[in-house]
C-alpha cells in the first residue's frame, strides 16, 4: 500500500469518527492577518517587526500547498513578543478551541518543577524520589536509587514503553498510577540510558504534589499560569488525584504561545522573572546529545545546539519553536490523534521555521 492509499484510508476513518469536517484536508488559504480576540496578545504587522511580508506569505502558501502537511491545524508566528501572523488550516474555531498538546505538557511540567525547587519545596534534582514518596519506595525498594534528575532526563530505566503503557494512564486502568509505574520491571540500570517515556513525568508530578501539597496543575496555576495570563486550558488528573505529567494539558495555540513567550524572554513576563533564571538555563541545557537526529534533550526540553534553537514537541505535530537570536517564535499544531507517517514530523517543522527565519531582516 502506498502513502497516498494510506492517507486516503486514514482520511475516511477520520471523517467517520468526526475528527474532520467533510471536505478537503485544508480550507482555502485566505491570508495570515491575526485577529484581536482580547486574550492578552499584542497584534503587530510583519513590517513593524522586520519581517518580509511577501516572504512570510509564501511560507504560509507553501504550507497550504504541501500534501505532507495535511495534518496541520494552525501556524502562528510571533516576533518581539507580538503576534504577527496566524492561520488555521482546518477550522477558524481552532483559534479558541482547546485541544491536546500531548507531550508539550512535559516541558510545562519541567518549568513548574523548577519553580518548586527554587521555592525550596524540593531540595534539588539530585534528591532521591524516596525522599518525597517514601511509602511507594518501601513497596518498590529496588527503585530507591532513582533521582529527580533521572526522571527529568528520561533515564530512570523503568520499563515504561509508550506504545503500550500510556494506555493505562489515558484509560485510567489502574487504581494508582505511581504504584503501577514503580512496579514495572527495571529495563536498564538506573541512569545508564535515555529512554523517552510517559512514566517518568508522572513520577515527577507526584513528587511536586507531595513536596508542595498541591497537585501539579494547581501549583502550576499559582506560580506560572496566573502570572502570565494563561487561562484557556484544562489539565487532566489521573483518577488517583495525581496530575497527568506527560500529556494532560489541553489548550489553544495562542495560549500555548504565552508559556513559550515567557521562556523565549529568559523566563520573564512583562519584566518580572517568572521562571527562575538558573532553572531556565538548566532545563534548556543539552544533556542528551542527538536524542533525535541533531536535536538534544534537557530537562524535558528539546534543543538544536548547532542552531541555537530550542523547542516544545508533542505527539502528532504540536510544536513551539524558539529562535532566540531573532526574538522569533513559531507555533504549529496538528490533528492530535495521528502518528508515525501521518504526524507532522520534526524535519517538517524545522523547514518551516527556517523559512520563517529567512523572512526576517
Amino acid at each position: 500500500m502506498n502513502k497516498i492509499q494510506q492517507v486516503s484510508i486514514l482520511f475516511t476513518v477520520l471523517l467517520l469518527s468526526g475528527c474532520l469536517k467533510e471536505g478537503v484536508f485544508k480550507k482555502p488559504y485566505s491570508g495570515f492577518a491575526p485577529l484581536p480576540i482580547g486574550d492578552g496578545w499584542t497584534i503587530s504587522t510583519p513590517a513593524a517587526e522586520r519581517l518580509d511580508s511577501l516572504a512570510l506569505d509564501q511560507v504560509f502558501r507553501d504550507v497550504y500547498a504541501d500534501d505532507d502537511t495535511w495534518m496541520m491545524k494552525s501556524l502562528l508566528v510571533f516576533r518581539n513578543g507580538k503576534l504577527v501572523a496566524e492561520s488555521y488550516l482546518k477550522d477558524e474555531a481552532d483559534r479558541t478551541t482547546r485541544a491536546a498538546i500531548w507531550s508539550c505538557t512535559k516541558q510545562v511540567n519541567s518549568i513548574i518543577t523548577g519553580i518548586a525547587i527554587d521555592q525550596g519545596y524540593i531540595g534539588g534534582v539530585q534528591d532521591s524520589i524516596s525522599k518525597y514518596l517514601p511509602e511507594y519506595l518501601d513497596r518498590h525498594p529496588a527503585k530507591k536509587g532513582i533521582t529527580l534528575e533521572h526522571l527529568l532526563t528520561m533515564s530512570s530505566g523503568l520499563a515504561f514503553y509508550n506504545g503500550k503503557e500510556p494506555d493505562v494512564i489515558r484509560q485510567h486502568k489502574m487504581d494508582n498510577s505511581i504504584d503501577f509505574i514503580l512496579g514495572l520491571d527495571q529495563a536498564d540500570p538506573i541512569g545508564t540510558r535515555f529512554h523517552y517515556n510517559d512514566g517518568d513525568p508522572q513520577l515527577v508530578s507526584a513528587v511536586v504534589q507531595r513536596a508542595t501539597g498541591f497537585p501539579l496543575d494547581a501549583y502550576g496555576k499559582q506560580v506560572l499560569f496566573d502570572r502570565i495570563g494563561f487561562t484557556n486550558y484544562e489539565w487532566v488528573r489521573y483518577s488517583d488525584g495525581v496530575t497527568i505529567g506527560a500529556f494532560g494539558i489541553l489548550t489553544t495555540p495562542r495560549e500555548l504561545a504565552k508559556i513559550g513567550e515567557c521562556v523565549l524572554d529568559s523566563g520573564r513576563y512583562q519584566g518580572q522573572q517568572v521562571i527562575p533564571t538558573e532553572w531556565w538555563q538548566d532545563m534548556l541545557a543539552a544533556r542528551i546529545a542527538n536524542a533525535h537526529d541533531d536535536a538534544a534533550f534537557g530537562y524535558y526540553w528539546w534543543s538544536i545546539p548547532a542552531k541555537g534553537w530550542y523547542f516544545m514537541w508533542g505527539h502528532g505535530g504540536q510544536y513551539v519553536f524558539f529562535l532566540p537570536s531573532k526574538r522569533l517564535m513559531v507555533v504549529a499544531t496538528s490533528l492530535p490523534q495521528v502518528e508515525d507517517d501521518f504526524a507532522l514530523w520534526y524535519e517538517d517543522i524545522v523547514r518551516i521555521a527556517e523559512s520563517v527565519s529567512a523572512a526576517t531582516y
